[in-house]
C-alpha cells in the first residue's frame, strides 16, 4: 500500500499573489472600520443632543408653568 499522497510545490508567484490578496482584505477592512467609526460617532451625537433635549424639556415647563402662575396670581390679586 503506498502512502505517498504526493508532492505539493507552492512557487513565489502563488505565495505574492496570495499576499496582495490579503493585503486589499486588510485595506477594505480598514475602511469599514474607519466608516463603522464615524457612524458611531455621529449616532452617539444625536443620542446626547437627544439626552439634552428629554432633560431640558421638564425644566423649562416647570419654568413656564410657575411664570403663568405667579402672573395669574399677580393679576388677580391687584
Amino acid at each position: 500500500m503506498d502512502n505517498d499522497l504526493g508532492t505539493v510545490s507552492i512557487g513565489a508567484r502563488e505565495i505574492y499573489d496570495q499576499l496582495v490578496a490579503m493585503r486589499d482584505e486588510v485595506r477594505a477592512s480598514a475602511q469599514t472600520h474607519v466608516a463603522v467609526a464615524e457612524k458611531l460617532a455621529d449616532h452617539e451625537d444625536r443620542l446626547r443632543s437627544v439626552e439634552r433635549w428629554k432633560y431640558a424639556v421638564p425644566t423649562a415647563l416647570a419654568t413656564a408653568v410657575i411664570s403663568a402662575a405667579t402672573t395669574i396670581t399677580t393679576v388677580v390679586l391687584k
